[in-house]
């Protein structure tokens, strides 16, 4: 038999039950509803529960919260919501689930713990709504206006506060600075080491940023490896300009490499350098290009005088890139003649430019400037590409051995994947590497380090023929032609423009013949022009020439035509 107390024990027990019941029923259709015993076992759940977790009523009664874990929120996430429902408390807070489907929904949640008489939990109720529009829409804008790598706001999110801060110290009379960092050979970074490190070096750069103004909001990622700081204080400006240099000066290690690093920053002040925000982030990139070409860890304020030398390069570069994109550069062709037979050997490709502004651009107006502005190797793999495209067509073609020539630049030589990328090419082109020459210009051998000999034992082994190009505009001895594996000597077209003109010409080139043979190497004469200079170099075995007294350089249609009439030279 019951006593009293129990008797109103369990009269209060079911009473709850049915307010539970009651309280869930009048939920049920507004709101996503779920009854857990204290261990956080599911004992009840609505429809609009299963609706949008996909579960069916049989599949969650029984099982705990678990069977939702998006593995989006941490342990210690739940470890705190448990302690507070645990002693009676509400717990409120946005919850990211997983539905049966693997899909995931948002879910604005509020716990409320049911207590005994001993003020213990003995049931929960939780009571959520579906916030998954309000959280995409969030997410959306958040990836809009912030950088996926490094989490910094991104050039939209810059813009934007610019326009803002123009906007409110043009109605205050106040100023701010842009302080705009370029990190120096990023390049060297990206593509000597890989695209992995060099992500997880734009993060590091951005990560040790942040450590020098507790204000986050002021860093921003203007692209690839560019960040800009907006500083309100204008008096303070070189000394943030000397906290952002500072970050370089430790090393920077990532996955085994350890380097170290600088960067170039250019500052603009608001209203002092323009009244838009187009013109300070214009006057800003070109103080920043003024302290690259110092290539230190330097700043420099942006001043009137830098603008016409800086507009006219910013132009050429902006035109450089516009050109490599739009594929708008063209190669040429110039036949390289065998002196003994008469007959072509192969041919040398050289880049030509014409712009619907600028007309045509020589190239040794833009080549030195794409080397200062870090062009040279996109525009360098661009020539080989195309150069080997070219010569395997010719040769399945019309069943020759024509071998093009490519002049490649000290400084994407330089560069640390340089073979591996040319093996690529070659590879993807399927050209016979018998069928490409590497030129290298005679001051990229000045330096005599192992690092430019090993890459040419590379290229050597690769089967792709090495010659020195411009031969005897260099300055030094000429002792390292005994130490690189080379095949070739190209005698400068300032020399043979002299033969048959001055004795002391002819010395010359007959002198730098014979050292090429005693060194086993074979001889192109270029710039010939005459017939006089062709007999002179033949008297001394030079075995190549080319030049005007063959051809000019020739467009692809011409070319055809050339190797077609030497085919057949009756027809």
């Amino acid at each position: 038999m019951q006593t009293l107390n129990e008797s109103k024990a369990l009269e209060k027990l079911e009473l709850s039950i049915v307010e539970l019941e009651d309280m869930k029923s009048a939920l049920d259709e507004a709101v996503i509803v779920a009854i857990t015993d204290k261990q956080g076992i599911i004992t009840s759940v609505n429809d609009r529960f299963c609706a949008i977790s996909k579960y069916t009523h049989d599949e969650l009664i029984g099982q705990d919260h678990r069977i939702l874990n998006s593995g989006y929120h941490p342990q210690i996430f739940f470890k705190n919501m448990w302690k507070t429902i645990g002693k009676g408390k509400t717990w409120h807070g946005e919850i990211c689930n997983r539905a049966k489907d693997g899909s995931l929904y948002w879910v604005q949640t509020t716990i409320v713990p049911f207590m005994d008489d001993r003020g213990k939990p003995y049931q929960y109720i939780s009571i959520r709504t579906d916030i998954t529009a309000q959280k995409n829409i969030q997410q959306i804008t958040h990836i809009a206006y912030h950088d996926d790598l490094t989490g910094l706001p991104n050039r939209r999110s810059l813009l934007k506060r610019l326009k803002e801060d123009v906007k409110e110290c043009k109605k205050l009379d106040t100023s701010f600075a842009v302080l705009l960092l370029d990190i120096n050979r990023f390049k060297n970074v990206n593509d000597g080491l890989g695209h992995k490190v060099g992500d997880l070096f734009l993060k590091e750069i951005s990560d040790r940023l942040q450590t020098i103004d507790s204000q986050k909001d002021r860093f921003y990622r203007l692209n690839g490896d560019e960040f800009v700081y907006i500083l309100k204080d204008v008096t303070q400006v070189e000394e943030m300009a000397e906290r952002m240099l500072s970050i370089f000066k430790e090393s920077f290690s990532f996955l085994g490499y350890e380097f170290y690093s600088s960067a170039s920053i250019g500052i603009s002040l608001f209203p002092a350098h323009g009244d838009s925000v187009s013109d300070i982030i214009k006057c800003a990139d070109i103080a920043m290009y003024e302290a690259k070409k110092k290539n230190g860890n330097i700043s420099i304020i942006y001043s009137a005088d830098l603008n016409g030398i800086n507009d006219s390069l910013l132009m050429l570069e902006t035109k450089l890139h516009h050109a490599l994109q739009n594929n708008a550069f063209e190669l040429h062709y110039q036949p390289k003649i065998t002196v003994e037979t008469g007959k072509m050997e192969g041919m040398e490709a050289l880049i030509r430019w014409t712009d619907e502004e600028l007309g045509f651009v020589p190239p040794d107006q833009f080549i030195p400037f794409a080397e200062e502005c870090g062009l040279i190797a996109d525009i360098g793999e661009w020539v080989l590409t195309k150069a080997a495209m070219q010569a395997k067509q010719w040769n399945d073609q019309y069943n020759t051995n024509l071998r093009v020539a490519v002049n490649i630049s000290p400084k994407h030589l330089a560069e640390q994947t340089f073979v591996e990328r040319l093996q690529k090419i070659i590879e993807e082109v399927a050209l016979d590497p018998h069928h490409l020459e590497i030129e290298i210009t005679e001051m990229s051998m000045m330096d005599q380090n192992s690092d430019l000999i090993h890459k040419i034992l590379k290229l050597k082994k690769m089967g792709i023929t090495i010659s020195i190009d411009d031969f005897g505009t260099g300055y030094s001895s000429l002792s390292y032609l005994k130490e690189f594996p080379i095949d070739a000597l190209k005698i400068d077209r300032s020399f043979i423009q002299n033969i048959s003109k001055e004795e002391t010409g002819v010395a010359m080139v007959e002198a730098i013949i014979k050292i090429a043979h005693a060194l086993n190497l074979a001889v192109v004469a270029e710039g010939v022009e005459e017939e006089r200079e062709l007999q002179i170099l033949k008297n001394y075995s030079c075995e190549y020439v080319q030049g005007y007294y063959f051809s000019k350089p020739l467009n692809v249609t011409d070319f055809i035509h050339h190797i077609e009439k030497s085919l057949h030279p009756q027809s």
